[in-house]
Order: C-alpha cells, then structure tokens, then sequence
C-alpha cells in the first residue's frame, strides 16, 4: 500500500486538484493536467529504475559478502550412497 507509486499518485492529485480549482479555462486547464500525467509517468519510472538498480546492486553485494555455503546434509547423503554402494 505504502509504496512510491501511492506517494506519486498522491501528491499528483492534489496538485490536479489545486489546479482545477485555480485554472477555469478548459483549454489551459486540459493543457495543466496532460503535464502533471506527465510528471506522474516520469516520476513513477525513476522511482522504478532506482528501486531494480538498488535491488541489483543489493543482491550483487550480498552474493560477494556473504556466499552460499554447500549445504550440508547433500554432502552427508551423497557420502551414506557411496559407503553402501
């Protein structure tokens, strides 16, 4: 619920609300709301990009500070295997 997007849309509403209020030519008005869509497209895809590029860069610092380990009980099993075979 709380995300970047509920943000965005939030605040572009009110913004499109002020100006419906503030601007009564419909020409002018129309001409307002298509830059705020705008505003509202562009924010929502660098809050995107920002979120995929710091969830990369996250994972891809994870992966080298904290390697997977080779799980334990595989190797116990293989071992069991070999020993009776």
């Amino acid at each position: 619920m709380f995300t970047p997007d509920f943000y965005i849309e939030s605040f572009q509403s009110t913004k499109r609300m002020l100006t419906n209020k503030v601007i009564t030519d419909p020409t002018l008005n129309q001409a307002a709301n298509d830059f705020i869509t705008a505003q509202t497209t562009f924010a929502k895809m660098l809050s995107k990009n920002y979120i995929d590029l710091s969830t990369y860069s996250v994972d891809a610092m994870s992966k080298v500070f904290f390697p997977k380990k080779e799980e334990v009980t595989e190797a116990k099993v293989t071992r069991a295997k070999k020993a009776t075979a």
